[in-house]
C-alpha cells in the first residue's frame, strides 16, 4: 500500500504498526529470531567441526583432524562454511536438502529484521514471517535429534530403549515456550 495511493489506508495502517502492542512483537520477534539464529550456528558450524575431535590438548582445547573435516565437510562447499556444514549434515541424514535450503531463507530474513527492524516497525508494507521462525525451530530440532542419536549410540549401551522424540534439551524447552508465544501473538495481531 502506498501513502498515494490511498492516504486514509496508509494512515489507519501507519497507526496499526505504531501501536505499542506491534512495536512490542516486532522487538520481541527479532530477538527470538536472533536468539534461533544463534543456537543454528552453534549446531550447525561448532558441532560439525566437534565431530572431526580426536581429543583434547592440555588446556582441555578440542584437537580436530583438520584435514579430514576440510575434505568431509569443506570441500562440500568451499566458500561458504555453514552451506558446507548444513550440506554435510544433509549427507548424514539429520536434515534434508528442502530444510538446509530453507535455512537460507531464514538466514535472510534474520539479517533484514535485525539490521533494518526500524523498517518493520514502521512500514505497514512490511511484515515479519513468524512461519520462518517456526520453521528454523524445526530444522534445530532435527538437528539436535540427530546429535543426540550420535550421543546415545556411542555412549549408551542399548540406545534402542530411547526415543530420540522425547528427548529435550533445556534451550529446546525453552525455545518451544518462545514459538509458542510467538505464534500465541500472531493469532493476537490477526484479530
Amino acid at each position: 500500500m502506498r501513502l498515494a495511493d490511498d492516504p486514509e489506508g496508509y494512515k489507519r495502517a501507519l497507526e496499526a504498526k505504531l501501536r505499542p502492542e506491534s512495536i512490542r512483537f516486532a522487538l520481541m520477534f527479532a530477538s527470538l529470531l536472533q536468539m534461533i539464529h544463534e543456537q543454528l550456528k552453534l549446531v550447525v558450524l561448532d558441532e560439525v567441526r566437534e565431530f572431526y575431535c580426536t581429543g583434547c590438548d592440555e588446556s582441555g582445547r578440542s584437537i580436530v583432524n583438520e584435514d579430514a573435516y576440510r575434505r568431509k565437510v569443506l570441500d562440500l562447499a568451499p566458500k561458504n562454511k555453514f552451506r558446507a556444514s548444513l550440506l554435510w549434515l544433509v549427507k548424514s541424514e539429520a536434515i534434508t536438502m528442502a530444510q538446509a535450503d530453507r535455512l537460507n531463507d531464514i538466514y535472510v530474513h534474520r539479517h533484514a529484521v535485525t539490521h533494518e527492524l526500524i523498517k518493520y516497525i514502521v512500514d505497514p508494507d512490511e511484515r515479519l514471517d513468524s512461519d520462518l521462525f517456526v520453521e528454523a525451530v524445526e530444522i534445530l530440532k532435527a538437528i539436535k535429534r540427530f546429535w543426540a542419536g550420535i550421543m546415545l549410540y556411542t555412549t549408551i549401551d542399548n540406545p534402542a530403549e530411547v526415543d530420540l522424540d522425547e528427548v529435550f534439551t533445556l534451550d529446546m524447552i525453552v525455545l518451544q515456550r518462545c514459538v509458542d508465544a510467538v505464534i500465541e501473538e500472531t493469532r493476537e495481531h490477526a484479530e
